[in-house]
């Protein structure tokens, strides 16, 4: 299991580098642009990801600030959420490898935060949801950028496997017909 969380971490890695290499590209006025996306704009959804990320990881390994607002907002502009997201990626990544199989089975005790109540959960299902979650809002943002006339690269997993290599058959592995 512990290799598949590897995989997602690295994935989630590259994909969100791609959509920060074409974010770079737009103006301060379409990166903000309300598109009437469930948190408005780019910038928002972006942001949102980090907040939720943060939330998580929190969760995962008891370390750095809680958080306990989904409305918090932390970063204002294009530059100070790409240094955030890039080192908040890295940490997932040291996180994940640092993460033994047995953890994955382990009971996850936290309170929610929008309805508090206290849920449980194994890690690695929520590990699951982590990952489920960064892919849903990074499909939103890919979505805003095409809106606005861009064509993003696509993000699809089978991409970032056949360039890194991550969850591919190495030929001496291929069974011969």
């Amino acid at each position: 299991m512990k290799a598949a969380f590897v995989m997602y971490a690295s994935y989630n890695k590259w994909a969100n580098d791609l959509l920060l290499k074409e974010c770079e590209q737009l103006t301060s006025e379409d990166y903000h642009r309300d598109l009437g996306s469930y948190f408005n704009s780019i910038h928002g959804t972006m942001d949102h990801q980090l907040v939720a990320d943060k939330v998580w990881l929190y969760r995962f390994t008891a370390q750095g600030d809680p958080i306990d607002s989904l409305d918090e907002q932390m970063t204002g502009d294009f530059a100070t959420l790409n240094e955030k997201r890039r080192l908040l990626d890295e940490r997932i990544c040291s996180v994940v490898d640092q993460m033994q199989e047995k953890d994955f089975l382990r009971t996850m005790i936290y309170r929610t935060i929008r309805k508090p109540l206290v849920m449980q959960q194994p890690l690695g299902a929520a590990l699951f949801h982590f990952f489920n979650h960064q892919t849903h809002h990074r499909g939103q943002v890919h979505a805003m950028l095409t809106q606005l006339g861009h064509t993003p690269e696509a993000l699809d997993m089978i991409y970032f496997q056949r360039e890194t290599g991550h969850g591919m058959a190495k030929e001496e592995d291929m069974v011969k017909a």
